[in-house]
């Protein structure tokens, strides 16, 4: 007999409404005289949703489409106007930025409160709290009050006190991201040890890096409704679609960097010439990216390099990484690393394309450092012999 499935998440129908007011005043009036004076507002509607246990969801939408609301629901934060929810088994979750932490109390005190409320007992708390230190880091400023911490600090916390119980189930929003290097690596990896526990998780993030490493479905919001969902691939697939659609802001080079961990030092493209327009290669020219990294104090054997080739209408033509093709990379003498990528006979067609390196490290989800949108050059092709398109293909013709 076939053991049915057991469901982490189950939502019918989930709406989520708010009443809005022209003036303050109104909502006094509106009791008053029984007449209503706003207007409704739905943060989300007719959500449904199935998640199995042991699977990871992500959400994926623009700013303002409902992801935070959702988030909200899941964790508790917040009750449905209308519709059901369903979780089954203990969660966790880390929202907004030090939501649940009073300011004026300590670290440590915030810490046992949140405990507490996890459902740990009295006599098990110093066991959990000294494991909320010990991978908070926190250090003597656990014993200080919130209100004095970085907002790096409030996540180490947070997420500290989120994961120590083991939880079947862990919501997870944008909040991470503003955790320093060290801390966001050691985070998404705790989160895949949870996952690999048959965990469930709910990521909310604009990194789709990141959401497609983690997730194995993903839903896309728009405007409070459920746009897409299904396969995080195909979902996220389509977003993306969407957003090139749209006009793009042009960020020629942006780079992050932690002091302590891995970055790009130099990045730059080998062969072709170069004219008043900028580096032109024919199609067939040689090809090369020659990239500087400085590995600092990370292990040079966690660090790998993905490239990415981007038409100027934002099509990604083609990406690649040490990761994949399993490269190690080798220190030199100055303690730096170099490596080249080659492209002995460029495949592709006439356009305008530029560069997008990334670092990543070996589990393929961690971004120590990018370069978006850099290295810009043009391609010409000697005639329409060659086809037309993105890129010349190897063919032949049979009758």
């Amino acid at each position: 007999m076939k053991t049915a499935t057991k469901l982490a998440i189950k939502i019918d129908n989930l709406s989520l409404c708010y009443r809005q007011y022209k003036q303050a005043k109104d909502a006094l009036l509106e009791l008053i005289l029984k007449k209503k004076r706003h207007t409704d507002f739905y943060a989300l509607k007719d959500i449904n949703l199935r998640l199995q246990q042991g699977e990871s969801l992500g959400i994926i939408g623009n700013n303002g489409a409902g992801k935070s609301s959702l988030l909200k629901l899941l964790a508790g934060n917040l009750q449905p106007t209308s519709g059901q929810l369903t979780i089954t088994g203990s969660h966790s979750a880390i929202l907004e930025l030090g939501s649940g932490f009073h300011p004026d109390f300590t670290g440590w005190e915030n810490a046992r409160t949140g405990l507490m409320l996890l459902g740990i007992s009295p006599k098990e708390l110093d066991h959990y709290l000294q494991q909320v230190l010990d991978f908070s880091e926190l250090g003597d400023f656990i014993h200080q009050p919130i209100k004095t911490y970085s907002s790096g600090m409030t996540v180490r916390l947070a997420f500290s006190i989120a994961i120590v119980i083991q939880p079947e189930l862990l919501i997870v929003d944008e909040a991470l991201s503003v955790g320093d290097q060290h801390f966001q690596k050691k985070s998404l990896n705790k989160m895949q040890d949870i996952l690999s526990n048959h965990a469930s998780l709910v990521f909310c993030s604009h990194n789709l890096y990141q959401i497609k490493e983690m997730c194995s479905q993903a839903i896309w919001l728009e405007q409070g409704k459920i746009r897409m969902q299904g396969n995080v691939d195909q979902v996220v697939d389509a977003y993306q679609d969407e957003l090139r659609g749209k006009p793009q802001k042009n960020n020629n080079t942006t780079t992050i960097t932690a002091s302590q961990q891995a970055y790009i030092k130099n990045i730059e493209l080998v062969g072709g010439q170069q004219n008043k327009q900028g580096l032109i290669f024919k199609t067939n020219d040689y090809f090369s990216v020659k990239t500087e990294i400085e590995p600092q104090n990370t292990n040079i054997n966690d660090i790998h390099l993905g490239l990415v080739i981007r038409r100027n209408d934002d099509i990604q033509c083609y990406g690649i990484s040490t990761l994949h093709d399993e490269i190690p990379l080798q220190k030199l003498n100055t303690g730096s690393c170099r490596i080249h990528f080659i492209i002995d006979k460029l495949p592709l067609l006439s356009g305008n394309y530029c560069l997008e390196a990334w670092l990543i490290d070996s589990s393929g989800i961690h971004i120590y450092d990018s370069r978006e949108r850099c290295c810009h050059f043009s391609v010409r092709q000697d005639s329409q012999k060659q086809g037309i398109g993105i890129t010349q293909l190897e063919h032949h013709w049979s009758n």
